[in-house]
């Protein structure tokens, strides 16, 4: 019995295997992202009176599976690049606005008045005379 069980689940995984030569079939960050994003929006809809979240989840797993299934590897493959990027770049950001944040007490925040380059120097020390880094521009600011 656990024999013919076993060799219809090894005909359906070859007939799955067989769908999914030639496409994307991969779970990327931005799948990942797609699929738990919906989950969410399905569990949002159960607290809501209207249905625009349970919509809004469907459109999400809808793209999820045409970009899983999606034969143009490339341009998937593209996506995800391009969504990994902007991921990174808005870490970097939170990164940086926490770390000011963190140091605001110490350090006095000033940009470059040639570059617009973003510059810090140590607080209480009065009027300096800064040279920025990345212009080399030299300039006076109360610190």
């Amino acid at each position: 019995m656990g024999q013919i069980w076993l060799e219809r689940l090894l005909r359906w995984n070859a007939k799955v295997q067989k769908l999914l030569v030639g496409r994307y079939a991969r779970m990327d960050r931005l799948n990942n992202t797609l699929v738990r994003g919906s989950l969410i929006l399905f569990l949002l809809n159960l607290f809501l009176p209207t249905s625009i979240a349970f919509w809004l989840a469907f459109a999400l797993l809808l793209w999820a599976n045409y970009r899983f299934f999606s034969k143009r590897i490339y341009p998937r493959s593209n996506e995800n690049t391009r969504y990994v990027t902007k991921v990174e770049q808005l870490k970097t950001k939170f990164r940086i606005i926490k770390e000011r944040i963190n140091t605001r007490k110490a350090y006095k925040y000033f940009k470059c008045p040639t570059c617009k380059q973003q510059l810090r120097a140590p607080k209480g020390k009065g009027k300096i005379k800064v040279t920025c880094s990345k212009c080399n521009g030299q300039f006076y600011h109360n610190v």
